[in-house]
């Protein structure tokens, strides 16, 4: 559970801790009061979309902290975590899970397990067919979630294969063109009639003309300087 939220640089909100008791919390307040920014840190600490114009007018950074009571959780320390986010206005971000640096994606994957924020539309989402498998998978439990990811191991592996496939052979063009390379090369050594030995016989050959020439350039300075 949330225990405790510090809030800082974020719309009209200045600097503010919220603690939460355990049970139902409920925020009221008059239009404008910030009880939509309240959301809007959640969300931003919670890994999600955060632009730069809700940092407060005259601040360089907007700062958003998250105290968790989760006791069972690998990553708590003494039962606690904390979360926080720091988003600048040049749109540097800085995120950290109990001190520890982390990217966006790592914390909006680590928060998806303690927070979930539903806006008045969102029951329109049971609407939308992409979704239904997702929710089938959710409401099967464990067991689909474990076979999915044998699947999807094995799937990204044909899809390595494949990749590496193409990379070697290319399409049935590039394929072809390669055949009749191959074929032209096969065809002119099979027309050069070469045989075992003949390249250490050609270079035996090489030696003796190489030595022949060296022999009759010193008999032909030997004769000049006689004469």
């Amino acid at each position: 559970m949330i225990t405790t939220l510090h809030i800082k640089n974020i719309g009209i909100i200045e600097d503010l801790s919220i603690d939460f008791q355990q049970g139902l919390n409920v925020l009221t307040g008059e239009t404008g009061a910030g009880k939509t920014l309240i959301i809007d840190s959640l969300q931003m600490v919670s890994g999600g979309r955060f632009p730069k114009d809700m940092i407060r007018k005259g601040e360089k950074y907007a700062f958003v902290e998250l105290c968790l009571y989760e006791p069972e959780n690998e990553n708590s320390v003494e039962g606690n975590i904390i979360v926080s986010r720091e988003i600048y206005a040049n749109g540097r971000n800085m995120c950290k899970i109990n001190g520890r640096m982390v990217t966006v994606t790592e914390l909006k994957n680590f928060m998806k397990q303690f927070i979930e924020i539903h806006g008045q539309n969102d029951n329109q989402d049971l609407l939308d067919s992409k979704l239904h498998l997702n929710y089938l998978d959710g409401f099967i439990g464990d067991k689909i979630f474990k076979e999915k990811s044998k699947y999807q191991e094995l799937y990204n592996k044909y899809c390595d294969i494949k990749q590496e496939l193409a990379n070697n052979f290319g399409d049935e063009k590039e394929r072809q063109r390669k055949l009749d390379l191959l074929q032209y090369q096969v065809k002119e050594i099979e027309e050069a009639g070469l045989k075992v030995g003949e390249e250490e016989e050609l270079e035996e050959k090489r030696k003796l003309i190489v030595n022949s020439e060296k022999i009759v350039r010193k008999s032909s300075r030997s004769r000049s300087i006689n004469f």
